[in-house]
This record gives structure tokens, sequence and C-alpha cells, in this order.
């Protein structure tokens, strides 16, 4: 089964976020999250930073046009396109590159009509691999002041077929609380709340959470496919 972005938003999870900024400088959630892969011996395969926030208000279609080109004209070193050039008063744009450090960096401009004027919202998105040092790095310096969703994604070897038990001990790892959870033959969901973790959520129930654990075995190769987030996944699991 697919877990998605949309599933988590349908069930009432995304109800406030919260960071504290002076901490993140010192010290990035995703540093946690791979000290966790490495402590359970995860293979990171791939790895993903992902904000939203707001550019700003237009009055009318002619000046949030303005507002876009001027946007892409600062940020020339992306190629951009239109996505979505109109949908019932949406409109959206992405803008693409690949930096030195091999890291895909991803825009989003999406505009749309509120009331009687047009807000301009933007997704800030980075992916890579094998996730070094410089990775690191650079995303601690790139997304130190925005709400930052990480994801990370990987493989483990293991003969064990009890998912609880591995999602348990990783979660145990980090001292968190286990609030929800979605157990298959083959598949276990779950989310929790740490204190090693900045970020916060609240789910429909007035619980935080900012840890999202994704194991499915791979019976063939006796491996597990791990996927973490804080504070939650923001990729299909």
């Amino acid at each position: 089964m697919k877990m998605t972005i949309a599933l988590i938003l349908s069930f009432g999870i995304l109800t406030g976020f919260y960071n504290n900024q002076e901490e993140i400088i010192q010290r990035n959630d995703l540093v946690d999250i791979k000290e966790m892969a490495d402590k359970n011996e995860v293979e990171i395969s791939s790895w993903m930073a992902l904000s939203r926030g707001k550019v700003g208000q237009a009055n009318n279609v002619h000046e949030m046009i303005q507002q876009i080109e001027t946007f892409m004209s600062n940020h020339d070193s992306y190629s951009w396109k239109s996505i979505l050039k109109e949908e019932n008063s949406h409109y959206v744009w992405q803008g693409l590159k690949e930096n030195d450090n091999g890291i895909t960096e991803s825009i989003k401009l999406k505009a749309y009509k509120s009331g009687d004027k047009y807000e301009i919202a933007i997704t800030n998105e980075a992916k890579g691999n094998q996730l070094t040092a410089d990775h690191v790095e650079w995303v601690s310096e790139t997304f130190v002041e925005s709400n930052t969703f990480y994801t990370v994604s990987g493989v483990m070897k293991s003969n064990v077929n009890q998912l609880d038990e591995v999602a348990a001990k990783m979660v145990g790892d980090v001292n968190a609380t286990m609030v929800e959870r979605l157990q298959e033959k083959k598949f276990v969901s779950v989310s929790a709340y740490s204190k090693v973790f900045e970020s916060e959520l609240k789910t429909a129930k007035e619980e935080k959470i900012n840890l999202q654990l994704g194991l499915r075995i791979n019976a063939d190769k006796n491996e597990i496919d791990v996927t973490i987030g804080t504070p939650i996944i923001t990729t299909e699991y």
C-alpha cells in the first residue's frame, strides 16, 4: 500500500508546525535522522528536505504575473517552466537546478485567488542520494530559516520478519513514544514523538508527533525498505 502526504492530510495531521530556529542552527533534524539510520545499519539511498512559505500577495492577475517574473529573474540559475497555466484561478511554476554538491533543487511557485486578491506561495525542495557531510552542511545552511520536513529512505539487511520488533527498536533508539501505528503482513507505519527532534505536529486527536517510520519487507533479498521522516514522511513509502 502506498502512503502519501495526501493521506496524512486527510487525517488532519498538519494542524500545527513549530520549530526552535536557534537550536536548528546548531543541530539539524536531518543529522538526527541520519544517526538513527546509521545506528540501525540502514544504507541510505535517497533523502529530501522540503519547506513551504509565502512570497507575497497581488491585487490582480497582471500584478501577480509581474511578481512571478521578478522572482524568476532573481533566481535565474533555475530552469523555469509553467506546469499549470490556469485552472480555477490557480497557476503553478517550477524551477529546477542541480547544484555543485550534486543536490537537485526545486522551487514551486503557486498562485491562487483568495477573495479579490492572489496569494503567491512557495515550496522549496532539495533531493539527493547518499547523504554526505557536505549535503548535511548545505541543508543546514539553506533551510535554517524554514520549517522543514526531512525524509530519508534506504535499505537494511535483515532476516527478521517481525516488523513491529524492528519498528519498536528504532523508535526506542530516539526515546520516542509511539502515537499511531498501521500494520500489515509485510508493512508497518509508525507515528511517534521524540524530544530528539525539534519539529512538531499535532494529529487530529491533538497528540504531538515528530517522527514517522515506514518499514516494508523485501523477502526476496532479506531486506527491509526503510523510510524515516520528521515531523512526517513527505514521499511515498
